[in-house]
């Protein structure tokens, strides 16, 4: 512990400095090694990243032990969620509304529960915390949401073919018109469970963080490495906290096995296709299409 002397110990600023150390060094040991260095590690930066249209054709082991684990409520991990897309109140950007299929509560496999816990464990000595936005989701909830975002490509494109728009949309959301239940290779990757749309918050006030765009806004601003590679505008502190956030976010995920996709900061996956695609470290994906547990 640098920076106390013996004389110190013998002094009240002695004592406090004496137990800061101890408190910061009890921390950094009960984190593993890997995690306690590299909390805020830059973001890389990925040129040409895959779609969420390109991972379809990637194997999933079903017969997997974990290929079977069971949806979860992830409040019951003591995981924070709000279900985004159930909120009637008006304040979920850019939709303002309720979207029917939504689910009340946010559902994830059990071993995504269980890692969103460990990720939680390295950001509490931050003060902040993982908040769950969505996780599994209905097919129906899929739908509705890729008819939002051909919408949008309609509004963004100067010439919106239906190609150019599936393009557009298939960077934000996966394609669910092939769905077949009994056809891996038409499965979105959130109706498996293992994907996960996260932000975060402030444990003691439960506020969000600034993470320097909205959740689901079809930008370049929503690109993980945005910040990384743009320099700060007018507004450098905001820039600068965003930034850092992002970092914070995307360390913690990454240090307990998720996967982030490229094109939005908020998603991240664990043993899914889309997993697959985003480590470039597995050959076959674990969760395959999911089911809700009965009532």
């Amino acid at each position: 512990m640098t920076g106390v002397t013996v004389g110190d110990v013998m002094t009240r600023e002695g004592v406090r400095k004496l137990l800061r150390k101890s408190i910061w060094l009890s921390i950094m040991l009960s984190l593993p090694i890997s995690c306690a260095t590299a909390l805020e590690p830059a973001i890389p930066l990925i040129d040409n990243a895959q779609s969420a249209l390109n991972y379809h054709h990637i194997p999933i082991d079903s017969n997997s032990k974990e290929a079977h684990e069971p949806l979860v409520d992830a409040s019951a991990f003591g995981i924070a969620s709000s279900s985004y897309y159930a909120r009637g109140d008006g304040l979920n950007a850019p939709y303002f509304r309720k979207f029917d299929s939504a689910l009340s509560r946010v559902f994830v496999r059990e071993g995504v529960a269980r890692k969103l816990a460990e990720a939680n464990k390295i950001l509490k000595p931050k003060g902040i915390e993982i908040l769950l936005l969505d996780g599994f989701r209905p097919i129906e909830l899929q739908q509705e949401l890729w008819n939002y975002f051909m919408q949008q490509a309609q509004k963004a494109l100067k010439n919106p073919t239906e190609d150019a728009c599936v393009q557009f949309a298939g960077r934000f959301c996966s394609d669910p018109r092939p769905f077949k239940k009994d056809d891996w290779r038409t499965w979105p990757t959130h109706t498996t469970g293992g994907a996960v749309d996260v932000t975060l918050r402030e444990i003691a006030t439960g506020k969000q963080l600034n993470m320097g765009g909205t959740f689901d806004d079809a930008s370049e601003v929503s690109y993980t490495d945005y910040y990384e590679r743009h320099a700060g505008g007018g507004d450098a502190a905001s820039f600068e906290e965003a930034r850092r956030h992002r970092r914070l976010l995307y360390g913690a995920m990454t240090a307990v096995g998720f996967a982030n996709y490229p094109y939005e900061w908020w998603h991240y996956d664990y043993q899914t296709q889309m997993w697959v695609m985003n480590t470039h470290k597995h050959q076959h994906a674990i969760y395959g299409r999911a089911e809700l547990p009965a009532f």
